[in-house]
């Protein structure tokens, strides 16, 4: 599974704050970077425009999550579909995106759609951990296993 994460969208639908815009982004970058990393899943962040010089380039974050500027002239979303129509496997690729113009491209292209809070409530879900429960005795068996001991010590 591959996201793509309009990236703008998924700030304004669940940030509330007077930060700078350079400020929200280094939060959320950072937030997904530790998320992905413990679910083990990639994607791309995807921002309207190019970034700022003093910012890092999106090129030099580590996996599992990658960060990209759409080109001037060209919007997030059209980053987003280009990048869906160029990818030979689209069934794989889940948009991430509250804009409904672009969850309808998608979809029409063969990716998958996943609206901004269901997408982060997904993220906060602890990855289910089969816990091996360590077997109990009871007390019968222990009086058992004691007999046995107690026999073959006398018999040595």
């Amino acid at each position: 599974m591959y996201f793509i994460i309009d990236g703008y969208n998924l700030i304004f639908s669940l940030m509330e704050s007077k930060k700078s815009l350079q400020a929200l982004r280094q939060e959320i970058i950072a937030y997904l970077q530790k998320e992905f990393a413990k679910k083990k899943i990639k994607g791309t962040l995807v921002f309207d425009g190019a970034h700022r010089r003093d910012e890092e380039s999106g090129l030099s974050y580590p996996n599992p999550l990658t960060v990209a500027y759409a080109p001037k002239g060209q919007s997030a979303d059209e980053y987003i579909v280009e990048r869906l129509e160029l990818s030979k496997n689209r069934k794989i690729i889940t948009v991430i995106t509250n804009d409904r113009g672009l969850a309808l491209h998608a979809k029409s292209l063969g990716a998958k759609v996943q609206a901004n809070s269901s997408f982060i409530c997904w993220l906060k879900k602890k990855k289910s951990s089969k816990t091996i429960k360590e077997p109990q005795d009871s007390p019968q068996n222990i009086d058992r296993l004691e007999n046995i001991f107690k026999r073959r010590f006398e018999e040595s």
